[in-house]
């Protein structure tokens, strides 16, 4: 069998400064044609689906961040168009479906982190950013309400998809967002 080269698992690592338990790491391709410069381009990333007791951070960066400067899921790409996006979040769903046969009762969060533009030198405000809206959209349109309920929280910009599970949800979405808010020292 063939092994798919353009979207693999790579490995699975424990933490070693306490901020997950596992993280689980792929690697995916996004081909696109730049907005700049209309040439096609192929750009490989980097997903990282870190588990935190029952929640699971799904976080991704292009490759060629991963030595900046600058917080590498921070990094705004002007070269990537809305199709090379959705792309992006489609690898993210498929992580989500493996994630899920390995973890059934886990749930998930996407924290849109505040984008850094290089060439001017900005930085975003955390509150309701353009990735979180992106998200907000996208799963809302992409995940239903049969297995999860989703949450957002504008102000730190997190989207949680809470695992339907029977219990007491607002309990369980309280109690993972205090851990995501203790954990990453976000304001409640």
């Amino acid at each position: 069998m063939k092994k798919n080269r353009e979207f693999r698992y790579v490995q699975k690592e424990p933490s070693t400064d306490g901020s997950f338990d596992v993280c689980h790491t792929y690697v995916f391709f996004i081909e696109f044609t730049d907005r700049r410069t209309g040439m096609p381009c192929k750009l490989k990333y980097v997903a990282r689906a870190e588990k935190m007791d029952d929640v699971i951070a799904v976080k991704f960066y292009a490759s060629r961040d991963r030595k900046s400067p600058h917080d590498k899921y921070s990094l705004a790409h002007g070269d990537l168009g809305v199709k090379a996006v959705l792309s992006i979040f489609d690898y993210c769903l498929r992580i989500i479906q493996e994630m899920m046969a390995l973890y059934p009762d886990a749930s998930f969060v996407f924290k849109g982190a505040e984008a850094f533009d290089p060439g001017t030198r900005r930085w975003e405000d955390e509150k309701e950013n353009q990735r979180f809206r992106i998200y907000r959209s996208y799963l809302a349109k992409r995940i239903g309400g049969a297995t999860f309920s989703h949450y957002q929280f504008p102000e730190n910009s997190i989207y949680l998809l809470l695992k339907k599970n029977g219990g007491d949800e607002n309990d369980r979405k309280n109690k993972m967002m205090n851990n995501l808010y203790k954990r990453f020292g976000l304001n409640l």
